[in-house]
């Protein structure tokens, strides 16, 4: 809607709207993909484009990794002038240490500038660059006719204080707005010369006036919302280690700093990789202003400094495998090794790919290492790390190892594979089991365990285990005796 306003309307008018306008990118606001500088990473903003070949553009400050270039690109005219606002000073760690043609930075200063007359160009880092933000001014195309301005950003949700600018395409025009809609009684237009900032849920409406011509309204709402902070994130998750650990926490609510305790009650802010290296409960949470989130903490166990060995040899530990291509299981000091498809030969176990193909190691204590001493030709290569099991695979033909802390590790079959030895290590012993009889201890029972149980029950001279409550009443006389002799003589034990 155009309407005509008054010569002296028109005489109040002093000020004019520049041509040129900005386009700030803000970390948090206007974010890219990555969380660390090691990869490509891009971010968009009213028309302007930023590339960087190792970037970290999804961060609290955009990160450009040192060694990367980046491409800054303008589909809505000309980049006249680049301002950064860095972390550090020039020289120093974080600072602005870009270089390229029209690129200025002075030393003891955190602001680099880029000047020229261009729609894109390219600036090189010389070291990691952090920035907190980045203000691109665009020299616009001159717009003769009357049109209306664009609020920057252009309405929506916001939490906290959120900065309002205006612009208009007309060159020579001037900016009024009013808070309300023009179909409503509003009064208080104001010139429009400086940003300002709502903290509240309210619409406003803005024109453009030149000469005695007036703009369309252009209306638009902010709301505010309520502030909601994610809580930290832990990598990795609670778990057990071997030596050393070292834990990060990440939040993904933008802007948020995190916090962390190591009591739950005194905190510091994180800056950094916290090293693990005992039992240990992090605690943490994460602020964004006078909000916090949820606490949340993650428990690291540290494995005993003892590992054992648990070796399967072909030659001897067969479990119920046999030359027919079957399924097969051996348990062996506490392990379990079970192969899906697979044989049990003379000197080696071979290891089949097809559609019910696997190799799975479990245990009570923690598995730290599994190494295969592998077949030539058949190598351990043709095996991979399951999904869903962690830990790393290396191999070096026709050997392989896993490390890793896992209760349960699992392996797919991509081709045959064979090993005439597999060595598990455990981080820890585990505890034997015996069956209900073997009261000496040597996993059999016989006649061996009568006579260490009567001499028990007529002496008491030597220990004797649970194993030799054979009837379960929690005491160990002659009627377990009697129920081992016949268990030894039938294979049952009576009630």
């Amino acid at each position: 809607m155009k309407k005509v306003i008054s010569l002296l309307f028109v005489a109040m008018l002093a000020m004019s709207a520049w041509a040129d306008v900005t386009v700030t990118f803000i970390p948090g606001t206007t974010v890219g993909n990555n969380m660390s500088a090691n990869a490509f990473d891009e971010m968009s903003l009213d028309g302007v484009t930023i590339t960087c070949t190792s970037g970290a553009f999804a961060q609290t400050q955009y990160r450009f990794g040192g060694g990367s270039t980046s491409t800054f690109t303008s589909t809505v005219g000309n980049i006249k002038k680049v301002e950064f606002t860095c972390l550090g000073s020039f020289g120093q760690t974080y600072g602005p240490d870009f270089y390229g043609d029209g690129y200025t930075a002075h030393s003891g200063s955190n602001i680099g500038v880029w000047q020229g007359d261009t729609t894109s160009f390219v600036l090189k880092a010389a070291s990691q660059v952090r920035v907190t933000k980045i203000v691109v001014t665009i020299a616009e195309d001159v717009v003769t006719e009357l049109v209306a301005p664009e609020f920057h950003p252009n309405g929506g949700e916001f939490t906290g204080s959120l900065e309002v600018t205006l612009t208009c395409a007309t060159e020579n025009a001037q900016i009024y707005y009013f808070e309300g809609t023009p179909e409503g009684e509003w009064t208080g237009q104001t010139f429009y010369n400086a940003p300002f900032y709502v903290t509240e849920t309210k619409t406003y409406t803005a024109y453009s006036v030149k000469g005695d011509e007036m703009s369309e309204f252009l209306t638009v709402t902010f709301t505010k919302v309520e502030l909601t902070v994610e809580p930290p994130v832990f990598t990795p998750a609670s778990c057990s280690f071997a030596d050393r650990l070292d834990v990060t926490l990440a939040c993904a609510t933008p802007n948020a700093r995190i916090y962390y305790s190591l009591d739950n009650e005194l905190w510091s802010e994180y800056s950094g990789a916290i090293p693990v290296t005992d039992d240990l409960t992090i605690w943490a949470k994460a602020v964004v202003g006078d909000v916090e989130s949820e606490v949340v903490s993650a428990t690291y166990t540290k494995l005993p400094a003892t590992t054992v060995d648990v070796v399967f040899d072909a030659t001897v530990d067969k479990g119920d495998g046999t030359t027919t291509r079957s399924h097969f299981t051996i348990v062996k000091d506490g392990v379990t090794l079970y192969c899906g498809d697979g044989t049990v030969y003379p000197d080696q176990y071979r290891i089949y790919a097809s559609d019910s193909a696997c190799l799975t190691f479990t245990a009570a204590v923690p598995i730290v290492k599994i190494e295969f001493e592998g077949v030539s030709g058949y190598p351990a290569s043709n095996l991979k790390i399951a999904e869903g099991y962690d830990g790393t695979f290396t191999t070096s033909n026709p050997d392989g190892v896993w490390e890793g802390v896992a209760n349960e590790v699992s392996f797919d079959i991509t081709k045959q594979a064979r090993f005439y030895t597999i060595t598990v290590t455990l981080a820890g012993e585990v505890e034997p089991e015996f069956p209900i009889g073997d009261v000496n201890h040597d996993t059999y029972v016989n006649i061996t365990d009568v006579t260490a149980l009567i001499d028990y029950v007529l002496s008491g001279s030597v220990d004797i285990p649970a194993e030799g409550n054979l009837n379960g009443d929690e005491a160990i006389n002659i009627a377990d005796v009697t129920a081992l002799i016949d268990y030894v003589l039938s294979g049952t034990i009576g009630e």
